[in-house]
């Protein structure tokens, strides 16, 4: 099963790819203030963020492991489709995600002993580890969706809603099936640990729009990806340095469930802002 959900990421994220240039993606990668500015958000705030929630809140100890390793935790490889569905720029939405991936494989070795020495532990990851989980699941993807934009042009355009569909279809069956399997071990922790991931979710929407700039999109897009995390990585970080605390993939599982019910009113009202002309967007 789990080859199955990991061949469903990478048809959507070769999907995303299929749809946008090098080019383009490249236009928004040379930007330093918009690199400053993931990296700020990402890597900087949202750590610190977390750090501060886990020592102010008495949460169980799974809970509050798994919100330290998803808040270094970013680059998730489907926050791109997630992006256009709100009518963002597919080229800014893969360009974003690109960014937070390098910077993942730069400053998660380095963060992770960091957050570890603040609660007494001794965990630490290769950058090696990162690169391979990022790479399988983002990069080589992404980099196989362009090539196919280079040369199938507007096939690629008629052929990626397909792959999308289709790879949506399988994840939302792979999450119904998790959510199942653990509903029991899910619910207590999301009822436990309810009110730190709302602030956890809401603090870091929260950084990423301030952080995002003038341009409502990019604001937006700065902002869900902030939220948004890397199950993948927080899992491997987990079952590598965490044995002794058993429940915590289940506890990655549920922060990653309860922020992605916390972050709908958000998404709502950005959609409804980016719906409206630009000159009235420039507000919000």
């Amino acid at each position: 099963m789990k080859l199955v959900l990991t061949a469903a990421i990478i048809l959507q994220v070769a999907a995303v790819g299929s749809q946008v240039s090098p080019s383009a993606v490249w236009a928004l990668v040379r930007r330093p203030v918009f690199v400053a500015r993931i990296g700020l958000a990402m890597y900087i705030l949202t750590p610190l963020l977390a750090v501060l929630l886990a020592q102010t809140f008495s949460s169980p100890r799974s809970m509050k492991a798994a919100m330290l390793l998803l808040a270094i935790s970013a680059a998730a490889p489907l926050l791109p489709n997630k992006l256009v569905k709100l009518g963002i720029d597919s080229a800014h939405d893969t360009a974003l995600t690109a960014v937070s991936a390098v910077l993942a494989i730069l400053l998660v070795p380095i963060e992770l002993p960091v957050l570890g020495s603040i609660f007494g532990r001794d965990i630490t990851i290769g950058p090696e580890s990162v690169a391979r989980v990022l790479a399988i699941t983002f990069v080589l993807p992404l980099a196989a969706g362009m090539v196919l934009n280079l040369f199938l042009g507007k096939a690629a355009d008629r052929l990626a809603p397909l792959a999308v569909t289709l790879s949506t279809i399988i994840i939302g069956v792979f999450v119904l099936i998790v959510l199942f399997a653990q509903r029991a071990t899910l619910f207590s922790l999301l009822r436990d640990a309810g009110f730190l991931i709302v602030l956890f979710a809401a603090g870091s929407l929260l950084i990423g729009h301030l952080c995002g700039g003038p341009d409502p999109a990019e604001r937006t897009s700065l902002a869900i990806a902030t939220v948004t995390r890397h199950p993948g990585l927080a899992l491997l970080m987990a079952t590598a340095n965490l044995r002794d605390v058993p429940d915590a993939p289940s506890a990655i599982i549920a922060f990653i469930v309860g922020t992605g019910l916390a972050v709908i009113p958000y998404t709502v009202w950005r959609r409804r802002r980016l719906s409206l002309k630009p000159s009235a967007a420039m507000a919000g």
